[in-house]
């Protein structure tokens, strides 16, 4: 307990203007590895229509056949036959493998990341937060080549092992680049810097959904290079990450070098506040130093160290069964859903992606350290089961108006549903980018003193992926089952396939 009291000490007489060399190591941990969480999360949603065409295409020549020839005795199947223009839309709904595989793709993301958040707090104790980060470039590089190379080898399982391997560094990521940033920020920057990886997160998501346009790269032609793009972020941290300096407060409890620290914190933080930095520092290592080092058992036999443990987990369990990862997975199949026909689906999903980062823009910079912590929760939380609620009952009166197949009239007379829809799913991304979107990252970090955060850091990365797994999972299925009220007969014989 009086460990956290002197971190969380107010120091009236502390600076807050960032130096350069802390805007530096922040640009290189945000656009290195941050946005390469961002980017995995969001490169598969706006090409999902090309994508899931090549993978039929590639199970077709699999079974022998020739894609679009359902003549062909060996390609009288589901994989095969030819798609309508209208019939693309569904092709999800009416192929349950295809839509197990898409699911596949998209929750492996979640799903590596929980391992990789579990393996985390081994590479932070051993190597600290700064070679954990350019270790983890390792496995960014194995999941570009994988992941960008599968159309070549015309190989599915190539693609999924490379979404795998891409789940595993973004685990790290969530748990090295929070503890990281908050350590080597001063006192009254630490939400606004903490905020910059959820902010991150949302940019490269923008610019993912951006790049997969038909006219850019998500076209059956260019989609790998989209894939391919992953390995900038990761080259950009290995040229520029080892200039920046590790964090003053693991050097200190890692070598007690008093000079060294006190260099690296008049970088980071200039030398008018080193000095008092540098005194908290050894308080907290003095309180620490007799102590033995944290392990999970004891963060959760420890009933202080408990509570915290099981907020935070609360916080992020939270975060994700609000559905939020589902809006950034699949957020241009919930537009098609919802109502919205051909580009438009692709254009709301930028637009509400866009809408995304500038919420947590101004969350990150402004509001956490103005308004607070606990107010911005309980308005992000509020005002998102709001926007569910509506967004729910326009989805349903939507589709209670759709005309049933072989009806004479075509009209739905519950049309303008779809844009009440559209636009309650864009608030509640509004709403929820305020608070609950980077506070639990922010907040996980706070929270816990320095001995038992890395340890920390481990299961509650791995439950906020673990429940993103879940919905990343689950979501495919659900949508199918509604969509394909409207084809049941279809849907259940593909289903059937499948099992």
């Amino acid at each position: 307990m009086e460990t956290l009291m002197l971190e969380t000490v107010n120091r009236k007489h502390i600076t807050c203007r960032p130096t350069c060399w802390l805007v530096f190591t922040v640009l290189s941990v945000t656009l290195g590895s941050c946005v390469l969480v961002g980017y995995n999360i969001g490169v598969l949603n706006t090409p999902q229509m090309i994508i899931g065409a090549w993978i039929r295409n590639t199970k077709c020549v699999q079974k022998g056949g020739t894609p679009g020839d359902s003549e062909n005795p060996q390609a009288g199947d589901i994989w095969c036959e030819k798609l309508e223009e209208s019939q693309e839309e569904s092709m999800f709904t009416d192929n349950g493998e295809l839509n197990t595989l898409w699911a596949l793709l998209n929750c492996l993301i979640p799903g590596g990341s929980v391992l990789g958040a579990l393996g985390s707090s081994l590479l932070v104790n051993h190597f600290g937060p700064k070679k954990s980060m350019l270790l983890n470039n390792i496995i960014a590089i194995v999941a570009v080549l994988l992941n960008s190379l599968a159309r070549t080898a015309g190989s599915v399982e190539m693609l999924i092992v490379g979404r795998f391997f891409a789940g595993l560094n973004c685990g790290v990521t969530m748990c090295v680049a929070p503890t990281y940033l908050n350590e080597i920020s001063p006192d009254r920057l630490r939400g606004a810097v903490g905020g910059t990886f959820e902010l991150s997160i949302g940019i490269a998501i923008l610019l993912s959904t951006i790049l997969g346009l038909p006219f850019i790269l998500g076209n059956l032609d260019h989609w790998q290079y989209m894939l391919a793009l992953a390995a900038v972020p990761t080259v950009f941290q290995l040229i520029t990450l080892p200039f920046c300096p590790d964090s003053p407060k693991y050097m200190y409890f890692k070598r007690q070098g008093t000079e060294e620290t006190l260099q690296v914190l008049s970088k980071l933080q200039g030398r008018a506040n080193a000095d008092q930095e540098l005194s908290a520092i050894k308080e907290e290592y003095c309180h620490a130093k007799d102590q033995s080092v944290t392990t999970l058992r004891q963060l959760i036999r420890d009933p202080f160290l408990r509570k915290i443990l099981l907020i935070t987990l609360g916080l992020h369990i939270c975060q994700q069964f609000s559905g939020i990862d589902a809006t950034m997975f699949y957020s241009t199949a919930m537009f098609r859903s919802a109502g919205l026909t051909g580009d438009a689906a692709l254009y709301a999903t930028i637009g509400m992606v866009a809408i995304y980062v500038v919420g947590t823009a101004v969350s990150s910079l402004v509001l956490i350290e103005r308004v607070g912590r606990k107010v911005l929760l309980m308005i992000g939380y509020c005002g998102a089961v709001i926007f569910l609620c509506i967004l729910t009952t326009s989805m349903l009166i939507h589709k209670s108006g759709v005309p049933s197949p072989g009806s004479l009239d075509t009209d739905n007379p519950f049309a303008a549903a779809a844009y009440v829809s559209c636009a309650s799913l864009v608030g509640f991304v509004v709403i929820f980018s305020t608070g609950p979107g980077p506070l639990p990252w922010v907040l996980t970090a706070e929270f816990f003193p320095q001995g038992p955060r890395a340890v920390a850091a481990g299961p509650t990365a791995a439950m906020n992926r673990l429940g993103s797994l879940i919905i990343s999972l689950v979501f495919p299925y659900m949508q199918a089952s509604l969509d394909g009220a409207k084809r049941p007969r279809k849907f259940r014989r593909n289903c059937d396939i499948v099992g």
